[in-house]
């Protein structure tokens, strides 16, 4: 029995180990081997700088190196090798002192010590030095050039600051082992109409200062005003309330911002049509029961485009201009609503409604006119309205409301007194 317990301990031990270590060897990095540059002799052939007994290149030489091994450090992605760690794994570099590059990746390939190896050229030229790197890959042991850069500067010192370019252009876009600096950002489209209560995912996109794309950039996106839309940590537009705002886009990478942001000018519109059904709940005078209403619901939002205002620069103050301009935001953000109600046979009832929307219901007041169809001397007057509804959506561009309308009718002759109906309506709305 103590046996068996034993086993069963260590059997668990074990397992807890695996365990363990399972997630480290899933992270295994690619080894990448950095060489010394080569330079060029008298024959046109590229060797070891150590050949030439030229100190300055033998330095350059092994700066160039060190710098593009402690950028891959840095990045975090490769198991990085140069020409003195790697005698850790090999007991002697497996090539001549005379191999090309081409040879000098082949040779660790076959050994088997590298994924991938990097190593470059200084060619001078006058007071010119010129700098190339080339990257090789081990494809069945056979080297396979996949990435090259080339630059070159007026001295010779200054060759280390090459560094950063030539490992931008060494590795393709999604690799940056160099983080491109965010030059332009921008969206698609860069102006959306929604519908109140709808959706809509932002698509953005981060670009360096050559048109090249960012891959995988962090977006933060911000809304000027928040009673209109609601912009999530993911780019998702929700249309809150009838207006205009606008999401200003911004794109961060690990080491850089983006100098410019992108914006995003968002209407939000309500339903332009509806349709009630509904009964008046209060007793009437002079009806039995409970007779059915039908009702038309108009919410004209009109889009205004280079339309311009001209004020008198002496009176700022403008009546005209300002009664105007308050009509037409009522209008453009479609917060005026045309009710049309009618009991069939009897009367007839017009109301303008200033009304306040948002994505879980509504709220309206408003002033108009009953009548009736045949008899002009039963009750008729101007009416005082007030409209409480939510909404169900079944869809992006259909809502099913639910509403309570209160009326308070005031007379126009002496043989009727104000009187107030309760209804309930339920019906449809249409969005554009």
């Amino acid at each position: 029995m103590r046996k068996s317990l034993c086993l069963l301990v260590s059997c668990a031990l074990l397992t807890a180990l695996l365990g363990i270590a399972g997630p480290a060897d899933a992270r295994e990095l690619p080894t990448t081997v950095v060489l010394d540059f080569l330079t060029i002799n008298a024959q046109g052939e590229y060797i070891e700088p150590t050949l030439l007994q030229q100190p300055d290149i033998i330095n350059l030489s092994r700066v160039m190196a060190l710098g593009i091994a402690a950028r891959l450090v840095q990045y975090g992605e490769f198991d990085v090798l140069d020409n003195v760690t790697l005698l850790s794994r090999v007991d002697a570099l497996p090539y001549e002192q005379s191999a090309s590059a081409y040879e000098r990746a082949a040779a660790l390939f076959e050994v088997g010590v590298a994924d991938e190896v990097i190593t470059g050229s200084i060619t001078l030229l006058q007071n010119t030095a010129v700098v190339g790197v080339q990257r090789f890959a081990n494809a069945d042991g056979t080297p396979v050039l996949v990435g090259s850069s080339l630059a070159n500067t007026s001295r010779v010192a200054d060759a280390p600051t090459l560094i950063d370019k030539l490992l931008s252009e060494l590795f393709p876009p999604e690799v940056q082992v160099i983080e491109r600096s965010i030059e332009q950002v921008f969206t698609v489209p860069s102006q959306l109409r929604m519908n109140l209560g709808s959706s809509y995912q932002i698509t953005a996109y981060a670009l360096d200062s050559m048109g090249r794309p960012i891959p995988d950039p962090e977006f933060l996106y911000f809304a000027s005003d928040e009673s209109k839309i609601e912009v999530t940590e993911d780019g998702v537009i929700r249309a809150l309330q009838p207006g205009t705002a606008t999401v200003t886009v911004r794109a961060i990478g690990r080491t850089a911002r983006s100098g410019s942001p992108a914006t995003m000018t968002v209407t939000v519109i309500p339903p332009a049509l509806g349709v009630r059904a509904g009964t008046i709940i209060t007793n009437r005078q002079g009806i039995d029961g409970r007779p059915m209403r039908l009702g038309l619901r108009l919410t004209p939002a009109f889009e205004q485009r280079n339309i311009e205002q001209k004020v008198p620069s002496g009176d700022t103050s403008n009546p005209l201009g300002f009664i105007s301009s308050f009509f037409s935001s009522l209008l453009t953000n479609g917060l005026i609503t045309i009710d049309v109600d009618f009991d069939p046979t009897r009367e007839l009832l017009f109301a303008f409604s200033g009304v306040q929307r948002s994505a879980a219901g509504y709220i309206g007041t408003g002033v108009g006119y009953v009548t009736p169809f045949e008899d002009i001397s039963e009750e008729q007057g101007f009416l005082f309205r007030f409209t409480l509804g939510t909404q169900y959506r079944p869809g992006n561009r259909v809502a099913l409301p639910i509403e309570a309308a209160l009326d308070a009718i005031f007379p126009t002759t002496d043989a009727f007194k104000p009187s107030f109906r309760v209804g309930i309506n339920v019906g449809l709305d249409l969005f554009p």
